[in-house]
């Protein structure tokens, strides 16, 4: 009995040895997760790209994750478990629901991991109700962001006509300050500009081509056209072409995506925002070397806003040119 004892008395303590070495290892050398809405889209393509890149140069180990696509809010929660099972140092997010992701976030908090908020702003209302607390956010203006967008595109309208819009997902911070910089510019015309149409398409290609199509039907009067993110304004150029009104409405985006600026520079979109994801990742993951070395951040780093640029046909060829 007591020779069959030892092998299993054996392996007992090598288990409680490998759970002590997770438990126990400095928050120096653990990894930080960067939990993003989802792959798919070009602009988290950059993100991830951004926080390597300064992941490598720092010496910091980074586990990327993402969900299958950006309204995959129930994915992006149980990476958030995933996260905190692994013990990581440090979680970097970019929400894709302000408030659905508030709750799962308290498990980091039980566990003393610091969260840093990227792009998306956690919906500070249901931050204050669950009692989360998280370090800084890093992103970006996004009711600036829109008016500059929605400014130009009135401008190339000759500062009168109809516009729509095509909304992000409506439970994002995001989405609701995109569309009260939108509003904003559209009230500086003092009604020379006239909202006819809006809807979500949830930041989706396919959606956006879907739910244009049905505006176009229903206005056909649109001439002006502002999507909160470039991935619709993909959409949107396609169901402007199949109703054989390319040249005939002008869309401004957000985002700036290389198959945007192609898009830009064919004339079938007019402008878009660079809202720089790879700096808010970059951003991200020198903030938490930072807290995995003890540091404080000081209160005038706890908000972290990218410098916005409007992008348009006239700023793309002066890039270029800049390159040769």
């Amino acid at each position: 009995m007591g020779k069959n004892r030892v092998p299993l008395i054996i392996g007992l303590v090598a288990i409680v040895a490998v759970v002590l070495i997770v438990v126990l290892k400095p928050k120096s050398e653990r990894p930080v997760a960067l939990i993003m809405k989802t792959l798919t889209n070009e602009f988290f393509q950059t993100m991830e790209k951004g926080g390597r890149e300064a992941a490598k140069e720092l010496g910091v180990e980074l586990k990327v994750m993402s969900g299958s696509r950006e309204t995959a809010i129930d994915e992006q929660a149980d990476l958030v478990a995933v996260a905190v099972g692994q013990k990581v140092a440090v979680i970097l997010i970019a929400p894709g629901d302000s408030k659905q992701l508030v709750r799962p976030l308290l498990a980091a908090n039980k566990a003393n991991i610091p969260i840093i908020n990227l792009d998306n702003p956690l919906d500070p209302d249901e931050v204050k109700a669950q009692g989360l607390k998280y370090v800084a956010y890093i992103g970006t203006d996004n009711v600036q962001g829109a008016y500059m967008s929605t400014k130009e595109l009135i401008r190339a309208m000759g500062g009168k006509g109809n516009i729509a819009m095509l909304e992000g997902i409506r439970a994002a911070d995001n989405a609701e300050k995109r569309r009260r910089g939108y509003e904003k510019a559209i009230k500086e015309t003092n009604e020379a500009v006239v909202e006819v149409a809006h809807d979500t398409a949830n930041w989706e290609t396919e959606q956006a081509a879907d739910k244009f199509a049905a505006m176009l039907q229903s206005h056909p009067e649109i001439n002006g056209l502002f999507c909160a993110n470039d991935n619709m304004a993909l959409g949107a150029i396609k169901a402007i072409d199949r109703a054989g009104k390319t040249g005939k409405i002008l869309v401004a985006a957000f985002d700036n995506l290389k198959a945007v600026q192609e898009e830009i520079l064919k004339g079938s979109i007019h402008c878009t925002i660079d809202q720089h994801a790879d700096w808010m990742a970059s951003e991200g993951v020198k903030m938490a070397l930072k807290l995995m070395k003890g540091e404080e951040i000081p209160e005038s780093d706890k908000v972290k806003l990218v410098n916005l640029e409007l992008i348009t046909k006239d700023v793309l060829l002066e890039k270029q040119k800049a390159k040769k």
